[in-house]
């Protein structure tokens, strides 16, 4: 219904008395929405109509009808402004993006969102009716059923097997959840050679089964450690229903070098001697370092010596670098059984800073005449005797 100004006014002076400046005050009507919305999801607010999809699973597609009715006196064209980059409108009566509507008529609109992970959704779907804008407001809160794990492996989005080489920056694994739903992850079977590492706690190999759970957000720093070559695996099993997440085997390898000389000792063969007798063993220096070990010197037990202290090279494509100590032994001073010694080399700059030699042998008595002294002695005395008869007889 239209009102006219007149009209205002007389029912002004009916409930609110005279105005005391008419010709200044006066109120004005609304005009009337030519634009009404239905459906089995519309609902009316002080503020205007809303689309509510409510909360759904995800992921999923929503699709709601809404009846766009034209209550103005006069037709109009209803033209969809472009929807929001989530939400996909369009007229089920004609094609394109327009409706033409007299009075009284309505027509189908379908609105479908599709959806794929957790969210709220909130934004407006302008239609331009004549020389007006009408907004209807949708609404729609997505939800996961189950966790989602997001694992960053170092900076791969697939677990693939790692080779640290020589270098000692961590390993990285980055887990996160893309849900609501708690995605509990538990790791096992930690090898020696490894450290795991969260939030700047620690803990070294070897353990079998089961030592970490914890539920995502969080990053774990893998590191080697213990010289050598390496290789294994770590477990990792997570409550995503997906099969390929829920069993998931980490492959490592590592070649740990120090930056230093770093040498090991291979112990020369045990071997058995008599007391007046001298032997020459062999022990393996290894380097696990980067750079060549000099050796010198450091003690050397009186049965045992050395010529000269190696320059034990640097490790190189993963094997370490090695010389030969040659020991000499002579057990002249020791009594007869099973002897122990070590001799210990100085480092120049390694870690550590000497390294023993363990050196093991068994010494016999010296191995005893057949004939006693006093025949011995009488023996000599007749060789001496002959000797001299010889040389009588030569005589002229």
């Amino acid at each position: 219904m239209t009102l006219s100004r007149d009209s205002i006014l007389a029912l002004q002076r009916h409930f609110l008395g005279a105005l005391s400046v008419p010709s200044r005050m006066w109120l004005e009507p609304l005009p009337s929405q030519p634009l009404v919305f239905a459906g089995d999801a519309i609902r009316s607010r002080a503020d205007g109509c809303v689309l509510d999809f409510g909360s759904v699973s995800s992921p999923g597609e929503e699709r709601r009808l809404v009846r766009v009715c034209n209550r103005g006196a006069e037709g109009v064209d209803v033209r969809l402004d472009e929807p929001p980059e989530w939400l996909m409108a369009r007229w089920l009566e004609s094609d394109g993006d327009t409706a033409s509507l007299v009075s009284g008529e309505s027509a189908t609109l379908e609105l479908i969102l599709p959806h794929d992970a957790e969210r709220e959704f909130r934004g407006a779907l302008r239609l331009h009716a004549g020389d007006r804008i009408e907004e209807l407001r949708v609404c729609m809160i997505a939800r996961r059923t189950h966790p989602i794990a997001q694992f960053d492996f170092n900076g791969s989005p697939v677990a693939k097997a790692f080779d640290f080489g020589t270098d000692d920056r961590p390993y990285t694994l980055t887990v996160a959840n893309a849900t609501s739903i708690p995605l509990v992850v538990m790791f096992s079977d930690l090898p020696g050679w490894l450290t795991f590492e969260v939030e700047g706690r620690g803990r070294s190999g070897p353990i079998e089964g089961p030592f970490f759970e914890r539920a995502a957000p969080f990053a774990v720093q893998i590191r080697p450690q213990n010289l050598g070559v390496h290789r294994g695996a770590l477990r990792v099993n997570t409550n995503d229903p997906r099969p390929e997440l829920q069993n998931l085997e980490l492959q490592f390898a590592a070649c740990v070098v120090a930056s230093t000389p770093c040498v090991r000792v291979t112990r020369p063969d045990r071997v058995r001697l008599r007391a007046d007798q001298k032997v020459t063993v062999a022990a393996q220096l290894e380097n696990w370092g980067r750079v060549p070990a000099q050796t010198s010197k450091e003690s050397v037990p009186r049965a045992l010596s050395i010529r000269q202290a190696p320059i034990v090279p640097a490790a190189h494509d993963g094997q370490p670098g090695t010389a030969m100590l040659s020991i000499r032994i002579a057990p002249t001073n020791l009594a007869p059984g099973t002897h122990a010694l070590t001799l210990a080399l100085r480092i120049d700059g390694g870690d550590p800073a000497t390294v023993d030699v363990p050196v093991q042998f068994d010494v016999d008595p010296p191995r005893r005449s057949l004939l006693r002294p006093e025949t011995i002695a009488v023996l000599l005395a007749l060789l001496f005797l002959a000797l001299l008869f010889v040389i009588v007889r030569g005589m002229p």
